[in-house]
């Protein structure tokens, strides 16, 4: 995920911090395996997202505006979505807000449902994310990255693919747009710094 995320660094202190709290069974990733280049610039095929696209769901003009405008969405659970966790980046005006879906194909039961077959699960997928930026802009990862990134080894047709879920990003993105407080005026924001 560290890679993915294009953090630097191992993370190795994060690491053992990890397996020192939780123990340590197995390693977890996808079948074929992706080295940590591959991770870095991850682009499931043509014409999908890499991470550096993320979708822009809204822009407040200030971070304290946002967060309002947000936590005022998410108490009515606008678009079917409700407030699982924020986390407040120390020293500065930027929140992560993990978020459940409820509504609709961005349901996140019905998505699990779909690409969440193996034997060993995959619930750490959830909750989606939106980061609030100190300008007041509210981001999320693109649907098709994430969902893509998290389940590498789906196949694109047949039974437990993305064919099944086809239409969920879309869904996933006005459910996100519509608990950002504001209703969507861009297609991707051509990147974010945070």
């Amino acid at each position: 995920m560290a890679n993915s995320y294009q953090m630097a660094g191992k993370l190795e202190d994060v690491a053992a911090s990890l397996k020192s709290a939780l123990g340590e069974q197995m390693a977890y990733g996808a079948e074929k395996g992706l080295s940590a280049d591959d991770l870095q610039g991850y682009h499931y095929m043509f014409g999908m997202p890499y991470f550096d696209e993320p979708d822009l769901l809204s822009d407040h003009g200030s971070y304290d505006k946002a967060m309002a405008s947000i936590n005022a969405a998410l108490a009515a659970k606008k678009g079917g979505v409700s407030k699982v966790f924020q986390v407040d980046i120390p020293g500065k005006q930027r929140s992560i807000i993990g978020v459940a879906m409820t509504d609709g194909m961005s349901n996140d039961a019905t998505i699990m449902k779909e690409v969440d077959f193996m034997d060993t699960r995959s619930t750490a997928h959830l909750p989606y994310e939106m980061i609030v930026a100190e300008d007041g802009k509210v981001y999320a990862l693109s649907a098709k990255f994430r969902i893509a990134m998290n389940f590498p080894d789906l196949s694109m047709a047949g039974s437990n693919s993305f064919m099944g879920i086809m239409a969920s990003p879309d869904a996933i993105k006005k459910a996100l747009s519509a608990a950002s407080g504001k209703s969507q005026k861009k297609e991707s924001s051509g990147g974010f710094d945070f």
